[in-house]
């Protein structure tokens, strides 16, 4: 049984058009729970979680069909910067299931004890962090990362996000880096800020691998997919 699914038809998978609207679910790590309100449906003889595209970025680049439903897979470990109040990282730790890691990093003590209340306190595979992302060396304790996902509102997210990959990403980890245009430039078109945050990655020796714009789901934002060299 597949940990994510992106729903074509009612009933069919690739996912399901749930009430005739195209979906992408993750089997529910903790049957009966719910993060923010999503629905809970039974789906091959599983419990899963609808993943709200709107909510989280990582969502919309599947659901788009841009970015493969197992970019992140069973087992990973994950470095996850700006985790929030936890509606994508919960659905990260259900698609790493029990034998993965989720670290959630989040900057904000008020928002992160709302992160710690909803998502770690009941799921053993997330450890949450007040932090600062740009404190690199306070996630050494964890090993290597397979992923590390970087969704946070700064002016030189693409910097802090390289320079956790370089601290903790494997070689030929995933970086899935969410690029938010107004953060950086205000003025500047978004579609020339996400060829030049992608440019850096590449000059650094990262494979880029995709450039998802978000809309509908997000109005100036990009998923950038790069794998560490």
């Amino acid at each position: 049984m597949t940990n994510v699914l992106v729903m074509e038809g009612r009933g069919r998978t690739r996912g399901s058009r749930e009430g005739g609207r195209t979906g992408v679910f993750t089997r529910n790590l903790v049957p009966g729970n719910r993060v923010y309100d999503e629905r809970l449906v039974r789906i091959e003889g599983g419990e899963y979680r609808a993943w709200d595209p709107f909510r989280s970025k990582l969502a919309a680049g599947i659901l788009k069909g841009e970015l493969a439903p197992d970019v992140i897979r069973e087992g990973d470990k994950v470095l996850y910067l700006g985790a929030s109040t936890g509606t994508t990282p919960s659905h990260v730790s259900d698609i790493v299931g029990g034998g993965g890691l989720v670290v959630g990093v989040e900057l904000s003590a008020r928002v992160g004890r709302e992160f710690l209340e909803k998502v770690a306190k009941e799921r053993e595979n997330v450890v949450p962090f007040i932090a600062d992302a740009r404190e690199t060396e306070r996630f050494d304790g964890f090993g290597e990362m397979d992923v590390v996902y970087c969704d946070i509102a700064q002016r030189d997210q693409t910097e802090i996000a390289m320079a956790n990959c370089a601290r903790h990403l494997r070689k030929g980890g995933k970086l899935l880096l969410v690029v938010k245009s107004r953060s950086i430039d205000q003025l500047k078109d978004p579609k020339l800020v996400f060829r030049e945050e992608a440019k850096k990655l590449s000059d650094a020796g990262y494979a880029v691998e995709r450039v998802i714009d978000l809309r509908p789901y997000d109005k100036d934002h990009a998923l950038i997919l790069a794998t560490k060299p």
